[in-house]
This record gives structure tokens, C-alpha cells and sequence, in this order.
């Protein structure tokens, strides 16, 4: 018989919410589904564990899985489908890549209702974008589900998808207003749903990453109303805390620092837990935000009722790499030779994992201010040195050498060694220059957003991660906001907001990131596109008529024409920042570049490692266990199983816990770049993820919900 720690306190509880999942809405509440067997809220329960103690499937059976029911949802489109379906009363609620919220029968499929986004949108707004799911509240005046359509929230009645109109001002939040800027230039997204404390809705979300970006701060507002009721600022205000770390410029916007990751609560302390991105600009330069940079690249513990800060803990001070904090930090409970212990963990782009107290924010083991390179550029000034934990070890590679170099072929090794003389290597927090830096894991490197999975009863963590080494090249231009030329106001336009991702020499990121040398958009789709967003691209509202028409005058010129273009004013530094790849496109690096791990988070020791993904067109050629990028988490069962998809390679797996041995796999329509959910209906255990494609990895589209059960069942 499997033991397991209160396993038998767990399914008394978990009966007596099946109980209280019949009852009227009167007496129930966010709190009924705050547990390990439901999964109703994003993740499965508000500590971000990812784990269910549902165990019918497991070892033992799960190669009898197959399909239980298929859903199309009718769109598939770009970015894709990124959404972590939650279960409430036998509903299944998952988001569309076009923001449509679809409730569906969680037990066959069927569709019951769907809030259709561009009914609700503004005249010419396109409702697409990254969205990973939707949060539910509920109250004496009945349930309702919480849809984030860009920057607008709605409430929404959980039976029928209507519109709770006397919510917000509007009917809606608008998260563009409440915040220390002009709310016409303020441009915010919600990509991650929020979370609930009582009838608290505590929120934030994604801005852009450039020179003129929004403030990423926290807010809560009323559930039941959609007043405002707290704000946390992350860029601080005069005399806020923080406000001395930052060395504040005239005539420089300041934002980001946003966790664009979402929040887990503990809800017996009435604490919440985000962590923030860097601020902005935050693509490998930061010349005009000198200093620490609090409350950027922070975990970070507020009293949910208040805002109040309880504790703050920097993993990067002044970040010049991309490195956000991608999850939400991860609330697990252990059980230390007996005793209890409380932690808090925090996934990094680095591959670093930082466990903190619970109740102080320390570090638990031992997490020195280690050294790291300083920058060459004169108007940067780098931070001397970085937090750097001694457990548990980092999960990819830091640093690569000519040893480090791919080996799949004769010629993949050739073309990475000349790539790699090239340019210089270095240590982590290597600063990028005027030349170009390798750097390893890369800013799609580490781990993502979809978090780890945590399993109570054995102090098991399990993350998957990326190794993406990137080229880091610093390019000079000058903020000529008052040329006559508006050409070259446009090419100023472009270095601050756009070639953070479209490149310098506006190539592109492939495969996902289209280049801007062949535009085949009329320039009344260009702006359209700029003003509102467009799939994984931002909206950049900011931008003033003037500006776009200056943009647009750029964009026409050829790249050889601008680049032997010269000007005055103050100096700054965009950023070209490709992957280390072969000539095929592959990394670099000896594989694998895409890996399965698993933690123990008492000792802080890595247990295991696997290679996660495989390339088909090196398959065929007899290349296995390369792994790949992964986006997306996984989640663990008591079964003794971990389930994840996230590769492009369009499977969804399942591993043994124990040792990281691959059980089932089983072919998807899509890739699902997307963390599963599972959960119980009618005796029958389920586990569903959603199949969009796409994503920044630009596999083929899709619009499948797949479930799957035993075949028994």
C-alpha cells in the first residue's frame, strides 16, 4: 500500500468539497477549491504547487491512457493557446488564442458557452494575445468568472458567460487608468490571470520592454465591485522605499518591473507572493536607469488586504540581461526529519533556484554576493556582484567553452566553432557590448512561466528548463527626438521600442519573430497593428500619430541606407541579441537544450535530469535525446506521475517521479504549450491540456482541448 503524508485527512477533505462543490453559491467560495483535488484555480491551488492527489491514474496503468474527448474551439490562430484550464462544478474554463473564454462539459466536450472578446473590444481592436487563463470568484450573489482581455477585466456569470455589467466603471477594468501615468500612454496586458484573497482580485501584467514603457505595479481591486482598492508601486514614487536605488533621469520614462508571472497566495498569513521582471528598458541595457533597481527582479511577499510589503528579496540587481522572473514563486510546505518547514521558490531564467523563508524572504541555504564581469560601456554601470545560491545547482549550463560545442555533426561543429571565435565568452552576468557576448542560458533559457510541479509528501520539485545561448551586441544610436529628418526621428522611434526583438538590422527573431525588411502590411495595418498589438508583439499606445508616421518613414528606407546614417544627441544602446545557433538553426551546444529535472528541496540537491522533447527532422537522421526548448509546466499526481507537454514535437508525456523514466506519450493535434490540468468526474480522473501551436516556437497552429482518461473509464 502507497503511503503518503495525511493521505487519508486528504480524501476526508476532499469529500466533504465534493459535498460543498453541490451546495448553493451562498455557502461556497474562491476558498472551496484552494486544495490538491479540484484544480479550480490556475495551477491547481493558490500555492502554485501544480500537484494533484488524485492517484486512479498511475505506475501502474498509465500506458492504458488514451483520449477521452476532443474539443475544437473553431479559431486557431497566433500567438496560440497557452491557458491552464481550471474545473468549477463540472465546467472546464480555458481561454482562446483570440481571448475568447469557453466554458465546456469537463466530462464529454461539449461546449456549454463562450464570451466572445472582440464583441467587447474597441472599434478596429484585434483581441489576440497571450493569455494563460481565468480566475474564479464567488460570493451570496452567485459565482462569476474573471476574463482578461488585454488591458480590460470582466466579470463574467460562471453558469451562462454573461456579462456582469455593473461591474467596473465601464463594465469592465480598464487597467490602463489607476496607475502614476497618463492612461492614453500607458499600455498594459494581462497575459497571466490574476488571483483572489477573499474579495480581493490582486492583479498585474505585461508592458513593454523599451524606452517609453508602462509601470508594472500591483494593484487589487473589489471583487464583487472592480473598485480600485490598493496599489504597490514597483517603479517607486518619491519618498517610497526603493526610490533611492534608482538614479532617475529628466526626460526618461521608467516602468516594468512588472510580475508578468502571476501570483500564488498563502491564505492563512492573507499574504500574496509575485515575482518581477527587470525594469525597463530591459533588453541588455540600462544606462539610464543606474542603480539597484528595486523592485525589479524581486520576490516579493505583500499583505493581501493592504498591499503593505511584508518582505522583498532581489535575485539580480540592475538586470542588463533579460533575465525576468518568468513563474510566480512556488509556496511549498516540507517536512524536514519530522518537522515543518516553509519555503518559498523562485525559477529563474538563469536556471538558479532560490529558496527562501516563508516568513523572512532569507535565503535557505547559503546564497553569497559572488563577483561577476563589469561592463565595457561607458554609459552603463553594471552591478559589481549578483546572488548566487550554492543549492541547489543550477539546472543549465553558465558558461560554455569550445568543449561545450555542438556535436550532432561534422559540419553543425565546424559552423559553431567560426561563430564562436567570433565573438567573446564568459561567466553568467557576462554584460553584453559593441562586439557580442555569448551568453548561455539566454533570455529564453532557464525556466519559463510555466513554473515547477511540488509534491508535498516527498519535498520533490520538478521543473523543466530551456538552454537557448544568445549573442549579446550592443548597438550606438543617439536620441535625436528633435531631427528635421523624419526618417531619422523614426530610426530613433525604432532603437527604443522595436529592435529589442525585430533586431538592429530589423532580421527578425526566428522562427517566431517576423524581420521587418519586406513588410507586406499597407501602412494603415502597420499602425493599427502598432497601437494595439498583434499575437506575441505588444501594444505600443504610447506612440503619438507623429511618431508612428516617423516609424512608418524608417521602415521604408533599406537597412544599408540606415545604417550609414549619422546624428547627434545623447547616446544610447539598443540591442541584437540572435541565438547561438548551427547552421541549421539548432543550438550551438552539445544537447540536450531542453531537460526534465527534479529537486529535493530539503537537501537542495538535483536528484535526477532528462532530456524533455525531440527535433522529428534529427530523429530521422538516428539524433535522439537532444531535448528541446519547452514552454509550458508540468504537474504531479500522487500516482507517482508527472505529466507535461510543451514541446515542439507535439506530445504530451509522462514521467516516473522517482527517476524521470518516460511512461506514455501520446501524439497531440498541436504542440500544447501549456501546463496540463487534472481532476475527478463521476469517479472517472481526467487529464486535459490545450493544443494552439504556434507560440515562439511557430509550430503549426491548432485549436484542440484534448482529455484524456483510462480506457477503462
Amino acid at each position: 500500500m502507497k503511503t503518503r503524508i495525511n493521505h487519508i485527512d486528504l480524501l476526508i477533505w476532499s469529500a466533504t468539497l465534493l459535498v460543498l462543490g453541490n451546495c448553493t453559491s451562498e455557502t461556497k467560495s474562491i476558498d472551496t477549491f484552494d486544495n490538491y483535488i479540484d484544480w479550480g484555480i490556475y495551477r491547481g491551488d493558490n500555492k502554485g504547487n501544480q500537484y494533484s492527489e488524485l492517484d486512479q491514474i498511475n505506475l501502474e496503468n498509465v500506458q492504458q491512457l488514451a483520449i477521452a474527448w476532443e474539443y475544437h474551439h473553431g479559431n486557431p490562430a497566433p500567438p496560440s493557446m497557452y491557458s491552464n484550464p481550471i474545473v468549477i462544478d463540472g465546467l472546464l474554463y480555458f481561454t482562446a488564442p483570440n481571448l475568447d473564454v469557453i466554458a465546456i462539459n469537463a466530462k464529454n466536450g461539449e461546449e456549454i458557452w463562450r464570451f466572445v472578446a472582440a464583441d467587447h473590444s474597441i472599434s478596429g481592436e484585434e483581441t489576440s494575445g497571450r493569455n494563460r487563463g481565468v480566475a474564479y470568484w464567488a460570493d451570496h450573489n452567485g459565482d462569476r468568472i474573471f476574463s482578461f482581455v488585454k488591458n480590460k477585466i470582466y466579470a463574467l456569470d460562471a453558469k451562462t458567460g454573461k456579462q456582469i455589467t455593473s461591474f467596473g466603471d465601464k463594465g469592465y477594468i480598464d487597467l490602463n487608468y489607476d496607475l502614476p501615468v497618463d492612461p492614453s500612454t500607458a499600455a498594459v496586458e494581462m497575459t497571466t490571470p490574476g488571483i483572489v484573497y477573499e474579495d480581493h482580485l490582486i492583479v498585474a501584467g505585461r508592458v513593454s520592454e523599451g524606452y517609453n514603457s508602462t509601470p508594472g505595479d500591483v494593484r487589487s481591486y473589489n471583487a464583487n465591485t472592480g473598485a480600485l482598492e490598493w496599489i504597490f508601486h514597483t517603479v517607486p514614487l518619491p519618498d517610497e522605499e526603493g526610490y533611492e536605488t534608482w538614479n532617475f533621469e529628466d526626460g526618461e520614462t521608467y516602468g516594468g518591473a512588472n510580475p508578468w508571472g502571476g501570483f500564488t497566495l498563502d491564505r492563512e498569513r492573507g499574504w500574496v507572493f509575485f515575482a518581477t521582471g527587470s525594469p525597463a528598458p530591459d533588453f541588455i541595457y540600462g544606462g539610464t536607469r543606474k542603480g539597484a533597481n528595486l523592485f525589479g527582479n524581486c520576490v516579493v511577499a505583500l499583505d493581501a488586504q493592504t498591499g503593505k510589503k511584508i518582505w522583498h528579496y532581489q535575485n539580480i540587481h540592475h538586470d542588463i540581461f533579460d533575465y525576468d522572473n518568468p513563474p510566480a514563486p512556488i509556496l511549498c510546505r516540507l517536512t524536514i526529519e519530522g518537522q515543518p518547514k516553509e519555503v518559498v521558490v523562485q525559477f529563474t531564467k538563469m536556471g538558479l533556484t532560490f529558496v527562501l523563508d516563508m516568513e523572512t524572504g532569507e535565503p535557505v541555504f547559503h546564497t553569497p554576493e559572488v563577483p561577476v564581469p563589469q561592463t565595457t560601456i561607458p554609459e552603463e554601470e553594471s552591478w559589481a556582484t549578483q546572488p548566487i545560491p550554492e543549492k541547489p545547482p543550477p539546472l543549465v549550463r553558465t558558461h560554455i567553452t569550445e568543449n561545450d560545442l555542438t556535436d550532432i555533426s561534422p559540419e553543425a561543429h565546424a559552423y559553431a566553432l567560426e561563430q564562436f571565435r567570433k565573438y567573446t565568452s564568459g561567466p553568467l552576468y557576462t554584460p553584453a557590448d559593441e562586439t557580442g557576448v555569448i551568453t548561455t542560458p539566454g533570455h529564453q533559457g532557464g525556466n519559463e512561466w510555466g513554473g515547477g510541479a511540488f509534491n508535498p509528501n516527498t519535498n520533490m520539485i520538478f521543473v523543466n528548463a530551456n538552454e537557448a545561448p544568445t549573442i549579446n551586441r550592443l548597438v550606438k544610436f543617439f536620441d535625436s527626438g528633435n531631427e528635421e529628418v523624419p526618417a531619422l526621428r523614426g530610426a530613433t522611434v525604432y532603437n527604443q521600442n522595436c529592435s529589442g526583438c525585430h533586431g538592429i538590422a530589423r532580421q527578425g527573431l526566428a522562427p517566431a519573430i517576423p524581420a521587418l525588411t519586406n513588410i507586406l502590411l499597407d501602412s494603415t495595418a502597420i499602425r493599427t497593428t502598432i497601437v494595439n498589438g498583434r499575437g506575441l508583439m505588444p501594444a505600443f499606445p504610447q506612440l503619438d500619430d507623429q511618431s508612428i508616421e516617423d516609424l512608418l518613414a524608417f521602415l521604408e528606407l533599406s537597412t544599408d541606407v540606415f545604417e550609414n546614417m549619422s546624428s547627434q544627441g545623447k547616446v544610447k544602446y539598443s540591442s541584437d541579441a540572435p541565438f547561438f545557433n548551427d547552421h541549421e538553426g539548432f543550438p550551438a551546444i552539445k544537447p540536450p537544450w531542453g531537460s526534465l529535472n527534479a529537486i529535493n528541496l530539503a537537501s537542495g540537491t538535483l536528484e535526477w535530469k532528462v532530456p524533455l522533447g525531440e527535433h522529428l527532422e534529427l530523429s530521422k537522421r538516428g539524433i535522439h535525446q537532444t531535448g528541446s526548448k519547452n514552454f509550458g509546466g508540468p504537474i504531479a499526481t500522487a500516482g507517482g506521475l508527472l505529466f507535461i507537454a510543451a514541446t515542439p514535437d507535439e506530445k504530451i508525456r509522462a514521467f516516473d517521479q522517482k527517476d524521470g523514466r518516460l511512461l506514455w506519450e501520446h501524439q497531440l493535434p498541436a504542440a500544447a504549450y501549456a501546463t496540463p490540468s487534472t481532476y475527478m468526474i463521476d469517479g472517472v480522473q481526467y487529464v486535459v491540456v490545450v493544443c494552439g501551436g504556434g507560440g515562439k516556437l511557430n509550430t503549426p497552429l491548432g485549436d484542440a482541448v484534448v482529455a484524456f482518461a483510462l480506457k477503462s473509464n
